[in-house]
């Protein structure tokens, strides 16, 4: 009798189930980057680019600036959405672990007792009037549950699992990265706010004692009423000038303590530092088929098309028969005190199979949803690889055309400044009057403002390209291979 059943069993495994499984396979293909040769050899033939590597871990330490590290290191250390990615990286850490359990027998202990009165007329009682009415039960006993998976869909769907809690340690990573280059940006933009607002209260002193003299000029009749009126007006506009600064400082400041975790008028005191130009920025070789491990998103997505492939596995598998065991041993006895005897124990095991014959295109429906969703990844991870190339050449290039505009600017600082002082040793010797060296020191700031200008888009097209090419992630397990 056994044989037979278990010859029956393993028949019933042998065949499958009675649901034809669908055939259709995704016919995307995740694709490689594209080239940026062109931008590389375009960029190093400028004197601000050189051959290195990716950058590091802590990038930040190029710009040799220990405030910013140190706000970095803070905003890391205290800024909520950190704390939040943690938290969504230990939950899907767990849920695969959930999933892993699947993967073993479960097994429980139970120990019941239970009372019972049967009346006299009880199915029992009425044939048997010998049983009494009060019954007290006592059973202990271990039972164990195991699904054999025959065709790995409780494998698949572990893997998944995992795929997706590496995906979410990637975009822990990408958060890193994200907060990091905000907080950069944001320093460099306060900083520049507070240069650029210094050199708007020099240009106020200027044109002040412009205005004075212009005044003067005009009560001797050395200059008419339209010209006061145009010193006034310049006068206005930088006193405006310098509110709109006054602004700028203030909200670039509550930004910068909003991504150090702290409230916008009690953060950290940042002091001000001069704006310089940046160093030869090292551009890293093979840039196209190192970014995929380079770029966390792009890791990211990849452990989601993973864990969707492992998840197309798991729906085909709902197409084979699911085979269970089940099983108990214990001891079972209406007598306490002979609970623990040989006689009373007690014990059953069952395996089950369960075949899929009429399920109204459920099974199709899930296989055909899990492919579908496996392919828009893959088309997701092909566009995000499109814009990722694209995001790397155009920092490059903007870098490159901002450290040009900047030699530019800076030779025309030193023109302004020479003229200055030409200008300055012109009214020394009663050349040309006080008017004439105010306007020269006039055009000096504004020179110098739209220097500022320059050096901070210098700094954030840096940070920009940095962000670009990963930020110092390095992924050392690559589903891909």
């Amino acid at each position: 009798m056994h044989r037979y059943a278990l010859w029956i069993l393993l028949s019933l495994i042998s065949v499958g189930g009675c649901v034809k499984i669908p055939t259709d396979e995704a016919i995307c293909k995740m694709q490689s980057p594209p080239s940026v040769e062109k931008a590389e050899e375009l960029a190093l033939e400028d004197s601000h680019f050189h051959r290195g590597d990716f950058p590091g871990n802590h990038w930040w330490e190029m710009f040799e600036d220990p405030q910013l590290s140190k706000l970095i290191y803070q905003a890391l250390a205290h800024n909520p959405t950190m704390s939040m990615v943690e938290a969504r990286l230990r939950t899907a850490e767990a849920e695969a672990k959930v999933k892993r359990s699947r993967l073993f027998p479960t097994i429980g202990f139970n120990a019941l007792l239970t009372w019972e009165y049967l009346g006299k007329n009880d199915f029992f009682r009425a044939y048997a009037p010998t049983i009494p009415g009060n019954i007290t039960e006592y059973e202990i006993d271990v039972d164990f549950s195991y699904e054999i998976d025959l065709w790995g869909k409780n494998r698949n769907v572990y893997r998944s699992a995992l795929g997706l809690a590496r995906a979410e340690q990637a975009e822990r990573e990408s958060t890193i990265l994200m907060l990091s280059t905000s907080v950069a940006a944001a320093y460099f933009k306060l900083q520049a706010s507070m240069e650029q607002l210094e050199l708007l209260k020099k240009e106020q002193k200027i044109l002040t004692h412009l205005f004075d003299l212009t005044n003067l000029r005009e009560e001797n009749a050395l200059d008419n009423t339209s010209d006061q009126l145009s010193a006034e007006e310049k006068l206005l506009i930088i006193n405006k000038n310098i509110l709109v600064g006054e602004q700028k400082v203030a909200l670039n400041r509550h930004t910068l303590n909003m991504l150090l975790g702290e409230g916008p008028e009690n953060g950290t005191l940042v002091e001000k530092i001069s704006l310089q130009s940046h160093k030869s920025f090292p551009l890293p070789e093979n840039i196209s088929s190192d970014l995929v491990a380079r770029r966390p998103d792009l890791m990211a997505l990849i452990w989601r098309v993973e864990a969707a492939a492992h998840l197309v596995g798991a729906a085909r598998a709902d197409f084979y028969p699911r085979v269970d065991l089940v099983g108990l041993a214990g001891l079972d006895s209406v007598f306490v005190e002979k609970l623990f005897k040989r006689s009373s124990r007690t014990g059953s095991l069952q395996p089950a199979v369960h075949l899929p014959i009429f399920t109204a295109g459920k099974l199709k429906a899930n296989l055909k949803a899990r492919q579908a969703e496996f392919e828009a990844l893959i088309y997701t991870y092909n566009d995000r690889v499109l814009h990722a190339v694209k995001e790397v050449s155009d920092k490059i290039v903007i870098l490159k055309m901002t450290n040009e505009n900047l030699k530019v600017e800076e030779r025309l600082v030193e023109n302004r400044i020479q003229d200055r002082e030409l200008m300055a040793e012109r009214y020394k010797h009663a050349v040309s009057n006080l008017l004439d060296l105010l306007e020269s020191q006039d055009l000096v700031i504004k020179q110098e403002f739209e220097k500022i200008r320059l050096e901070y888009k210098q700094n954030i097209s840096t940070i920009q390209l940095i962000k670009a090419l990963g930020g110092g992630y390095c992924n050392r397990e690559n589903p891909l291979g």
